[in-house]
């Protein structure tokens, strides 16, 4: 930031704070009258859904009071005739009341040795009637006898057999259980005598028994039903009269047959035009149904947000801005300029955080260096002293046991070499003194002499090495440095692979070798394989696991200086496959 500004924003913190609080005041004035406003909104909403359950119960109690009532004229009389039906419905005026009643009917109940009588008594009418239908044994029988109105479409539905229909046979076989009104589940209703178009809806049933012809105690009735009063109701009859507030322009209906709201249960949906977007309110609301339970949802589009909205968000904001500005300039006309030196402290905690994160990191290297150089330093102290001691026992030597301390020496100085030529590499490398003795190498070649080398190191962890190098790859590198790369990866691939095998794979174009080194073992979580790459870091604890936390560091920046890249895939608990791309022209010369 510029000096000026910089000096402009510290003169009027003040004159800005103050702005920022009044808007923040602003915001949460705002906030509350939008949030006033959506809780009248919802409210509205509730509103408009209490009332559609409403409607809806008293358009099914004032169908059920109608079906009750023909229930009451044939239990109130032994004998009841297709007259006296049309009398009674007629004198209940239903075109002004139920101007969408398709139809009720009456069901008699036969016995199997009944069916047969039956049939005989329908053939003989005048004009005949139809026999049970469909026919088949079964171990119980219904036929309508009786329907209002009774016209050329209603009855080619005499004598069907609705127990034959899964759906009404369990609403009839409640009903009787109940002794109650029953419906049925979601139904096509049967195109003709039930509804003139086949539409979707519901069928209600309940028994009538003969009265008795003397007084009896009340309870329950025994035997077999006289018949059953039926009532078939389309769901767009039922809600042709339905009305509540918003209904069919900002609120939808759907009317779903359970408790779960699948499409196969949808009974009814008042539909939605698909350019009215997701609901911005929705509710579920489950009703009982003569036995069977409904889940009605109503669903608010956007249209509803636009119904009733006032302008009392825009005057809140408008005015919460306009005194903001006159806070902001009476505040700044009286600001007067501060110093202040929070970038240079700012600045120095920054230095001093980065001081003491790298003096940690000095320590951390320190304390790990002089652990690892302990290590075979004790352990080739102790071979010393047992070769010092077995020489100047006075029994015979023991040539097996010799050899065996002075290999174990040569290991420990081994490691010790080792150890020294990364903290030297290390140095090369930050100094930028790292020198590169180009030539032709074979890396199928190289790859096969690195793993004659880790032979023993391998059998003794009973890790399978193999190599994959189906054509010789020739590049331009340096040998020295290849090969310790190579040493790298397979020294990581031993130590962390857990005795799984290890795949080494070479591979070529017309440009570039790949190498790939894959283990089994522990694996790397995806935060370490970002970092394994940086100077002293490590994916485990060097309380398991030896090493100075270079080997990787080194093994990337001798890659580089190679021209190549390095890098890793892998799953925690599944290993890992680190992958070096070089160039077969060797390093690009630097300008």
């Amino acid at each position: 930031m510029p000096p000026r500004s910089s000096s402009h924003l510290r003169r009027n913190t003040a004159a800005y704070c103050v702005v920022l609080v009044g808007l923040l005041i602003t915001a949460a004035a705002t906030a509350y009258v939008q949030q006033s406003i959506n809780e009248r909104r919802l409210r509205r909403f509730d509103d408009a859904v209490q009332h559609g359950v409403l409607g809806l119960q008293q358009r099914l109690e004032l169908n059920q009071s109608l079906f009750l009532g023909v229930h009451g004229l044939f239990t109130g009389s032994r004998y009841v005739d297709q007259e006296e039906l049309g009398a009674y419905m007629e004198s209940l005026a239903l075109n002004r009341t139920f101007p969408e009643l398709e139809g009720i009917g009456f069901a008699r109940w036969l016995r199997p040795e009944d069916v047969a009588r039956y049939d005989a008594e329908v053939r003989a009418m005048r004009p005949p009637g139809p026999p049970v239908w469909p026919p088949g044994p079964r171990a119980a029988y219904t036929a309508i006898v009786m329907m209002d109105p009774l016209d050329a479409r209603t009855r080619r539905g005499l004598g069907f057999d609705m127990l034959t229909e899964p759906s009404r046979r369990a609403a009839m076989l409640r009903a009787i259980d109940t002794g109650r009104v029953a419906a049925t589940q979601k139904v096509r209703l049967i195109q003709g005598w039930e509804d003139a178009a086949g539409r979707v809806g519901f069928v209600l049933f309940i028994p009538v028994y003969t009265p008795p012809r003397d007084a009896r105690p009340p309870g329950a009735p025994t035997g077999p039903p006289r018949g059953f009063v039926y009532l078939p109701i389309a769901m767009e009859d039922l809600t042709s009269e339905l009305r509540f507030i918003g209904f069919k322009e900002t609120i939808d209906l759907e009317v779903y047959d359970g408790t779960a709201v699948r499409d196969d249960a949808l009974l009814y949906a008042s539909g939605r035009p698909a350019s009215r977007g997701a609901p911005v309110f929705q509710q579920d609301v489950r009703i009982p149904v003569a036995g069977q339970t409904w889940t009605l949802r109503f669903s608010a589009s956007q249209a509803f947000l636009a119904t009733g909205t006032t302008g009392q968000r825009g005057t809140v904001i408008g005015a919460g801005l306009l005194v903001t500005l006159l806070l902001f300039f009476i505040t700044r006309s009286q600001v007067r300029a501060r110093t202040s030196a929070e970038t240079a402290n700012t600045e120095q905690q920054r230095l001093t955080g980065e001081a003491r994160d790298a003096v940690q990191v000095r320590d951390d290297f320190l304390s790990i260096a002089a652990h690892e150089l302990r290590t075979p330093l004790t352990n080739l102290k102790l071979q010393l002293q047992l070769l010092y001691r077995q020489l100047r026992g006075e029994g015979p030597l023991d040539v097996e046991k010799l050899a065996q301390r002075v290999h174990s020496s040569e290991r420990q100085t081994t490691r010790l070499a080792t150890l020294v030529d990364s903290l030297l590499d290390v140095s090369r490398l930050a100094r930028g003194r790292m020198e590169l003795n180009l030539e032709p190498v074979d890396l199928d070649e190289l790859v096969h002499e690195a793993v004659r080398r880790f032979e023993t190191e391998a059998r003794t962890a009973g890790v399978q090495v193999t190599v994959d190098s189906p054509v010789a790859v020739t590049g331009q590198w340096d040998r020295m440095r290849l090969e310790q790369v190579l040493t790298n990866l397979l020294s990581n691939a031993l130590k962390y692979g857990h005795g799984a095998p290890v795949d080494v794979r070479v591979r070529s174009d017309e440009a570039h070798a790949t190498l790939e080194v894959e283990d089994h073992g522990i694996g790397l979580s995806p935060e370490d394989a970002q970092r394994i790459f940086g100077r002293f870091e490590r994916a485990v604890s060097s309380r398991h696991y030896g090493g100075l936390g270079l080997g990787l560091f080194i093994t990337r920046q001798l890659v580089e200086a190679l021209g190549g890249r390095i890098s890793v895939a892998s799953t925690p608990g599944q290993g890992a496959t680190f992958t070096v791309v070089l160039p077969l022209s060797g390093p690009s010369p630097v300008a």
